[in-house]
């Protein structure tokens, strides 16, 4: 007697399109079996992750995604920037703070940011408080406070 043998079942790409607790999540690709896809399909909380879709109907999908990650972390460190002070001393020699000590002094607390973004709007050449803006990007600009002193 011929031994009957399983067929394997072949697992189907797909894109989840919401969290789903032991598979993913959201934006990520998997691979299912193609009963738990339909499953899911039903649901609305998949959809197939076929190249062709990938490339074209999914791309604005996935780079939502990475947006609202970035504008997520830029905002957290808009925060961190705002609950900064940072306190610079100038004399007679050295007179006025310039955009690269700021970014100096902003590396030393751990916020890298490049020169271009920091805007300053007026000479920091004179003793007391600043505020800097800074343009992170996604329209988020963080406000900075300096505080000089004279010595």
């Amino acid at each position: 007697m011929p031994s009957k043998k399983k067929k394997k079942e072949k697992k189907i790409p797909v894109l989840l399109l919401e969290d789903i607790a032991n598979l993913g999540q959201k934006g990520e690709v998997t691979l299912v079996k193609p009963g738990y896809y339909r499953y899911l399909k039903s649901l609305n909380k998949v959809t197939l992750a076929s190249k062709e879709k990938l490339s074209k109907e999914l791309k604005p999908f996935l780079l939502t995604e990475k947006i609202k990650k970035r504008e997520k972390k830029l905002n957290e460190l808009k925060e961190k920037i705002e609950s900064l002070v940072l306190n610079f001393k100038i004399s007679q020699y050295y007179k006025n703070i310039t955009k690269e000590k700021i970014l100096k002094a902003l590396k030393e607390n751990n916020i890298n940011i490049s020169k271009n973004q920091i805007q300053l709007d007026q000479k920091l050449d004179k003793e007391g408080e600043f505020i800097v803006k800074i343009n992170l990007g996604f329209d988020i600009i963080a406000s900075l406070k300096i505080k000089i002193v004279k010595i």
